[in-house]
């Protein structure tokens, strides 16, 4: 009986088996084994010259360090001698009176100089030095920080303080996402100082930036309520026209306090 072997598994067998072939499969072997050798020397070179500019880089601020250092030493030195060195002799001439001579000073802090031999030997009035000026309350703050300490201010009523607040976020951020809503709370905070003129220009600026926002019908009634404590009566009913014709999806609350107050103001 013969047994059948197929052509595929047959010339398989025979490319496993030839000399030439066994010898093809090693030389390829050697060669990726060649290539990834150089490739490991071409790192490692790599690594050492990365190590090498690190150890110059520590080297070079070592060498800053130590002339900065020896920059304060002699400064320290100096100044030390000079506290050391002996007072000049005393003239044979006899000395003549001392004077005094003014010195221009608006503030009024140093009064005038005395002097003696051309020398300054005291003065009327001790200078005093500027003082400097207070860290503002929101530095270092991010904007959603300022916008939320100002807000916390108005929670405990200090409209004086929010007022302020509010106006130094509305001028550091004027791009920022909450600035619409940080304009608005600044008329608030005017509207609940009586300070009905500038409310109405803030509330007016909120809603002129924006008026497709979310304050939008908020600003228009505070616009509306301000020009009427200011007895700008046509005004105000001009406000409250504009609220009920281009926003009645406003807010319910809204919307009431509008009729309430077209309703006083008997708006036609």
């Amino acid at each position: 009986m013969k047994t059948t072997i197929a052509l595929p598994a047959l010339l398989c067998t025979l490319l496993l088996a030839s000399p030439a072939f066994a010898q093809g499969m090693g030389t390829n072997y050697e060669t990726r084994l060649q290539t990834l050798e150089d490739e490991m020397r071409a790192l490692n070179g790599r690594v050492e010259q990365v190590e090498f500019a690190a150890k110059r880089l520590d080297q070079a601020i070592q060498r800053m360090q130590g002339d900065y250092d020896a920059r304060l030493t002699r400064l320290e030195q100096q100044a030390a001698q000079a506290q050391a060195a002996p007072a000049p002799q005393a003239q044979t001439a006899p000395p003549p009176a001392a004077s005094s001579v003014p010195v221009a000073d608006p503030t009024g802090t140093l009064g005038s100089l005395k002097t003696q031999n051309g020398r300054v030997t005291g003065g009327s009035v001790a200078p005093q030095a500027t003082p400097l000026p207070d860290t503002p309350a929101d530095y270092g703050l991010t904007p959603q920080e300022q916008y939320e300490q100002a807000f916390d201010i108005l929670r405990k009523a200090d409209y004086a303080g929010a007022e302020k607040a509010f106006k130094g976020f509305i001028d550091k951020n004027p791009k920022d996402k909450l600035v619409e809503n940080a304009k608005y709370w600044y008329g608030e905070t005017l509207y609940v100082q009586s300070k009905f003129n500038d409310a109405s220009v803030a509330f007016a600026d909120a809603y002129q930036q924006n008026p497709q926002g979310a304050k939008a019908p908020d600003c228009l009634l505070k616009l509306a309520l301000s020009l009427s404590a200011m007895n700008k009566t046509p005004d105000a009913c001009t406000a409250l026209g504009q609220l009920k014709s281009k926003y009645p999806a406003a807010p319910v609350n809204i919307k009431s306090r509008a009729t309430e107050e077209r309703a006083k103001l008997k708006c036609s």
